[in-house]
């Protein structure tokens, strides 16, 4: 699937640790516009202190991508996205629960914000999306590992999965 997201929503988390997934991102992610209870969604780690919200098809795309990568780094971007992935269920209501790790990792609490950024959705604290926008605004990309941003910036997004696992 080739969606690329955008636009900025402010929601919250309901006292269970549920979010609602805005409408057109649950369209995106999920290729449905109804019929979307019990669909999965991929969350993990973000790069600076947010959670990346990925289809599951764009989930194993971002990872054959950086398998494809030399050295330690398809090891380093394993260990941060792979081991920190979750498969959520939508309800009924477009909600996913967040788990209590990645709730920490992110910092969130009542107040959240869901970001479109080309092929995958991301889950900000209000707080750090506020912080993020304002680092932006100064030229400065927040990033919680030289070594994951360094990594992460070796991953071609510009070719067909199929040629990169060819080794073209």
């Amino acid at each position: 699937m080739n969606v690329y997201f955008r636009g900025t929503y402010e929601h919250t988390l309901d006292s269970k640790g549920r979010v609602a997934v805005p409408k057109k991102f649950r369209e995106g992610l999920l290729g449905v516009q109804e019929d979307y209870t019990g669909r999965e969604v991929v969350v993990t780690y973000g790069l600076s202190g947010q959670l990346f919200v990925y289809s599951l098809e764009g989930f194993d795309d971002l990872t054959r991508r950086y398998s494809a990568l030399p050295g330690d780094d398809a090891d380093l971007l394993d260990r941060f996205f792979g081991a920190s992935a979750r498969e959520y269920p939508l309800d009924a209501q477009g909600r996913i629960p967040i788990a209590p790790l990645q709730k920490s990792f992110a910092g969130l609490e009542r107040e959240v914000v869901w970001v479109g950024q080309r092929g995958h959705v991301e889950l900000w604290s209000a707080t750090r999306w506020q912080e993020a926008l304002e680092a932006v605004q100064k030229g400065i990309f927040l990033a919680t590992s030289a070594n994951l941003k360094a990594a992460y910036g070796r991953i071609d997004f510009r070719l067909p999965v199929s040629e990169i696992e060819r080794g073209c």
